[in-house]
Parts: structure tokens; sequence; C-alpha cells
């Protein structure tokens, strides 16, 4: 179950506020009114403040480890294969994001619905009845093709996730004709650009989430993004099929003319086998400055938060798992706002 109440030392694990606050700074923030107040729960003999988890990205916005950018930045997530921790990135880099106060939007681009489930958990169900009137509903659900070619507005397409800063565009069963009709379109590679972005600019951060195929989707959102982000998993099948892999992405760069702010690698799934750390060796001394040298375990602690629909520094900030997911984050938003430099 998501949690709903923290208290101020949870926040101080959670925005790791050890590193340059006291905890007394956070009190009396909210005495002078900075932060949203805490509710008082009794607790033996004295009161405990616990804030709302709707509250918690106003405080991110005041004492959080990412810096609120001066400009949209629109982020493709996309790996052409899977098992690689692609959607699981996506969703902990997104929620991350938007527990610091920055407004972000996920959009969806997997059949397999990958990212929407994360982020909108399928109510409990137990019947096969009610698991089909589950399905009615998601089919239902308005996404991109209905923006795209059915006039629905961005209001009906948008669903809100349990974070006031966090939205996402849901994937829906749509999305095979959407990538049919694409075929027809001309200019189809801009059509996320031109149509979609240009609407969005409420928000800080757009994340696009891909399905490991490339598809028209995919093109899609790699024209219309400013930094790709490919995790790469360090496993012999990752390994053996990467450098062809990669070389679709930069053809299709290529032959798009595309300018990239930035290209990053993120090893994933590092284990402490001779291979695998073998094979994290080898990215690292052979794709140079596109490798981010910040590798995330695999780790059983990301498999049980995405089963209560968390970021792993939520779920448990002081594991392992989740000083990987700071270390990377923190490095990955301070080069994407071009405080230090990786190139594509």
């Amino acid at each position: 179950m998501e949690k709903q109440f923290w208290t101020s030392s949870e926040l101080h694990n959670l925005f790791l506020l050890n590193e340059k606050i006291s905890r007394q700074t956070l009190l009396n923030a909210e005495e002078r009114g900075e932060i949203p107040k805490a509710e008082r729960v009794p607790r033996g003999k004295i009161q405990v403040r616990q804030w709302k988890l709707e509250q918690i990205p106003e405080i991110g916005a005041r004492f959080g480890f990412l810096k609120k950018p001066k400009k949209q930045k629109v982020v493709c997530v996309y790996t052409p294969k899977g098992g690689v921790l692609k959607t699981t990135y996506s969703y902990n880099f997104a929620r991350m994001l938007a527990l610091n106060g920055l407004k972000t939007l996920i959009i969806g681009l997997d059949i397999q619905c990958s990212v929407t489930n994360y982020a909108l958990p399928r109510p409990k169900f137990e019947s096969l009845e009610e698991f089909e009137s589950l399905k009615k509903q998601n089919l239902r659900r308005l996404g991109l093709y209905h923006y795209l070619f059915e006039k629905a507005s961005l209001d009906d397409v948008i669903q809100h996730t349990t974070l006031p800063t966090l939205d996402i565009i849901p994937e829906t069963p749509d999305l095979n004709v959407l990538e049919k009709k694409l075929r027809l379109e001309p200019r189809r590679e801009y059509l996320f650009k031109d149509k979609l972005i240009s609407e969005l600019s409420d928000y800080d951060v757009i994340i696009f989430d891909n399905s490991p195929s490339w598809n028209q989707l995919v093109e899609c959102a790699l024209t219309a993004s400013k930094t790709i982000i490919s995790p790469i998993g360090c496993d012999i099948e990752t390994y053996e099929a990467l450098e062809t892999n990669l070389s679709i992405v930069f053809e299709f760069q290529d032959v798009m003319k595309l300018e990239w702010d930035n290209f990053f690698l993120i090893p994933t799934l590092l284990e402490k086998t001779n291979l695998s750390q073998q094979i994290y060796g080898v990215y690292v001394n052979s794709y140079g400055n596109k490798i981010v040298p910040i590798p995330i375990r695999r780790s059983v602690k990301g498999q049980e938060a995405r089963v209560l629909y968390l970021s792993v520094i939520e779920y448990e900030p002081k594991s392992t798992l989740a000083q990987d997911y700071y270390e990377l984050i923190r490095d990955l938003w301070s080069k994407i706002l071009g405080e230090t430099t990786n190139g594509a």
C-alpha cells in the first residue's frame, strides 16, 4: 500500500537532508509557512508531525535534491531490448522528479501498458467478473490515439496520479491503431513534436516510456526529445546485441538530422558475478562519455517497491538500491540541466 503520511525524520531520509540541513530547519520552515503545515498526531505523551503524501512535492520544491529546470526538458527512455529495467527506471525517474516538486508527465508508448500499470494501480479484484469489469473500464480509457486523431482533449487523456506533480498519458489498446495510422501521415516522425509537446508547456519534464520494439511511436518520441536515456543490462544477451541495437538509433538520428542535447547509456542489473562485472567494465571503457558509470544493481528491493507502486527511494531510502538511484538521478539531472556535459 502506498505510504500516505511522512514524519520529519522520514522526510530527512527521503530528501537527503542530513547532507545539508538539520531536522530543526525543516520544522522551522513549517512554522514560518515556507512548507505545508503538518498534522499533529498524538504518540504517547508527545505529538508527532506528519505530512500527507500530496504535500510532499511542495516540501521537495523547497528542500529537495533536484532543481527545477529553467526550460522544459523532454526525455525519451528507449532501449531495443526488454527486461533491462527500462520502465522501472522511467517510473522511478519521473516519481523522483515529482517528489522534488517538478511538474512531470509520463507518456506511455508500450502496448503492454507497462508504465501505466505502474503509475495507475489497478483496483483489487477477487473474481473473474470483477476483472472483466475493470478490463472494460480500461478499454474505455482515452489515450494518444484519441487526442491526435479523434479530437479528444488533453484533459480527457491525461490522468492524475497520487502525487499532484505527476501525471500520465496512459497506454491504451489503441496504440496499435495509432502506430499503423502514423505510417500514412506526412512528417509522421514530427507528429509528437508538432501536435503534442507544443500543447504541454505547463510541465517541467516530459518522459516518453517506449516499447523495446522499434516502431513509428519510438521514432516520434526520439524526434520530439532532446535527451535520450537507454538502460542497458549487464548481461550477456544485452551485451551481444548492444552495438547493433545502438547503430539503429544513431542511423535514425543521422537520417533525421536530430540534434540531441544528451545521449546516456545507463548500466542496469549489475551483479557480483565475474561476467556481469566484466560486461560493465567493457561498457565503461567502450562508450566514453555516453556511459553513466553509476550502475543500478540487481536487487529484490526494486521488485518489492514496484509491487507497492512506489519509487525505490520512498520504499526504502537507505537501501543500497535507493543509493544507486539517488546517485544516478542526481548526476544525470545535473547533466541534463547543463551543469556538466555529456554529448551524443
